[in-house]
C-alpha cells in the first residue's frame, strides 16, 4: 500500500524558488506542495534528514547543509563526466564540490517524488522528477534522479545520485565541454 508523506522541505524549496525568482526580478512561480509517495514506511529520522538535505541545498544554505553530513561521509556521482571526480570523501571535499556547482540550475517544478525504504532502516532510495532551466541561458532542464541516502549516527553518511547525463548535456546546448566544466573537479 502506498502512503503519501508530506515533504515539508520541498514545500520550503518551493518557497525558496519563489524567493529566488522575486530577488531576480521575476514573477514568483506557483509551485504545488510536494508529497513523497512511499512504498513502505520511512524511518522518521531518515525522512527528516532527506528533507533537510533538499531544503538546505535548494536554499543554498551550504554552511547549514554540510552540518547534516557525517565527518567521514561519501558523496557519489556515478554518471559524472569522464575526467571529472565522481566520489568526494569527507565534509570539506563535499562542501567544496557543492560550492562550485550550486547555482547552475533553477528548479521551477518538482513533478514527482517517491521514497523506497530499504530493509536497512538507515537507507532509503528516492526518485525525483524536476522541471527547470539552466541559469544564464534559460535552456530547459527537465531531469529525473534516483538517489540513495544512507544515515549513520543520525547524520548523512553516504549519498549517491544517478541522473541522465544526456539531458544535462542537451541543457548545456549539446556542448560536452561546457557540461564537463560545469561539474566538479578534474580527476
Amino acid at each position: 500500500m502506498k502512503k503519501l508523506i508530506t515533504n515539508v522541505a520541498v514545500a520550503a524549496v518551493t518557497a525558496g524558488a519563489a524567493a529566488s525568482a522575486v530577488a531576480a526580478g521575476e514573477a514568483a512561480p506557483a509551485l504545488p506542495q510536494l508529497q513523497y509517495e512511499a512504498e513502505t514506511p520511512v524511518t522518521p529520522q531518515l525522512l527528516k534528514l532527506m528533507n533537510a538535505y533538499i531544503f538546505l541545498l535548494a536554499q543554498n544554505k551550504l554552511d547549514d547543509w554540510i552540518k547534516i553530513w557525517a565527518d567521514d561521509a561519501v558523496l557519489e556521482f556515478p554518471y559524472s563526466p569522464k575526467g571529472r571526480q565522481s566520489v568526494y570523501v569527507g565534509k570539506p571535499a563535499i562542501l567544496e564540490y557543492h560550492q562550485q556547482t550550486t547555482g547552475k540550475i533553477k528548479i521551477t517544478r518538482i513533478v514527482s517524488a517517491r521514497i523506497h525504504q530499504l530493509a536497512d532502516p538507515n537507507t532509503a532510495i528516492s526518485e525525483l522528477e524536476i522541471e527547470g532551466s539552466i541559469i544564464g541561458t534559460n535552456a530547459p532542464y527537465d531531469q529525473k534522479y534516483v538517489t540513495f541516502f544512507q544515515m549513520k549516527d543520525g547524520k548523512l553518511w553516504r549519498y549517491r545520485e544517478y541522473w541522465n547525463p544526456l539531458i544535462t548535456i542537451a541543457a548545456f546546448g549539446g556542448d560536452i565541454k561546457a557540461w564537463t566544466e560545469a561539474y566538479g573537479k578534474k580527476e
